[in-house]
């Protein structure tokens, strides 16, 4: 139970080190706010160009690239930490995953009061291209993660 717990504290901190990432690229490329206008229909969410989403150096695409990866190699490197077979590494990676995206969203509501409802559209990824959709996608998807994950560890 103990090594849940710390995965949950770590998952939090790295949705609240997530977020602010976000803050201050908004600040730094969007002063006046950031908003999609573009609301993403069935399948809910559309890949490729987004007029709102200003043209970012290629330093500045490689550095996401980097960072992206980067995230994923510490929840992987985490998991297997915490997990004892390939379905525990599997089910931690799944929670820590879930968890993080989950409180990502939470700690830009409190830090920025957005996004303004699960409905507001959002950038998920940069990489390879932009991936939009609504807010509410990724959180129900990432409870479906975190509640399979629980099931198969507790």
């Amino acid at each position: 139970m103990l090594k849940f717990i710390i995965s949950v504290i770590f998952a939090i901190a790295m949705g609240y080190l997530e977020a602010a990432v976000v803050v201050y690229l908004r600040e730094l490329y969007y002063p006046e706010g950031f908003h999609i206008h573009e609301k993403v229909n069935f399948p809910f969410i559309k890949f490729g160009a987004v007029k709102e989403l200003k043209p970012f150096s290629r330093k500045l695409v490689y550095t996401e690239i980097g960072r992206e990866t980067a995230t994923i190699i510490m929840l992987i490197s985490f998991a297997i930490a915490a997990g004892n077979s390939l379905t525990t590494y599997v089910a931690y990676f799944l929670l820590l995953f879930g968890i993080w995206d989950i409180f990502y969203y939470v700690f830009l509501k409190i830090i920025l009061g957005w996004p303004e409802s699960l409905f507001t559209t959002d950038v998920f990824f940069l990489i390879p291209v932009p991936w939009i959709g609504p807010v509410w996608l990724p959180v129900l998807l990432s409870v479906l993660l975190v509640t399979f994950s629980i099931i198969t560890l507790i």
